[in-house]
């Protein structure tokens, strides 16, 4: 009687590794091609963007054209002037 083998054949090893390289070639294509990296910096440009007004906004100030107002000045001035101008 032959002994149970268990285990794995090199064949089976050396397919799984060519798979798994073959899939790799293919994501770095898709990442380099499909613009991943540019959109990924643009999303952290805007994220950053969006945490600045948020903070400005809790203490009393606003975001608007590129300006920072003071809520409560813009609110009641016809022409609000800029922070820190």
């Amino acid at each position: 009687m032959m002994k149970e083998q268990k285990g794995i054949t090199l064949v089976a090893l050396v397919i799984t590794i060519i798979v798994m390289l073959i899939l790799v070639g293919v994501s770095v294509t898709v990442a380099l091609q499909g613009g991943l990296f540019s959109t990924a910096k643009k999303a952290t440009t805007d994220t950053n963007a969006a945490q600045e007004a948020e903070n400005n906004l809790s203490s009393g100030l606003v975001n608007i054209d590129d300006g920072v107002y003071n809520i409560e000045d813009y609110a009641n001035n016809a022409a609000p002037q800029p922070v820190g101008e």
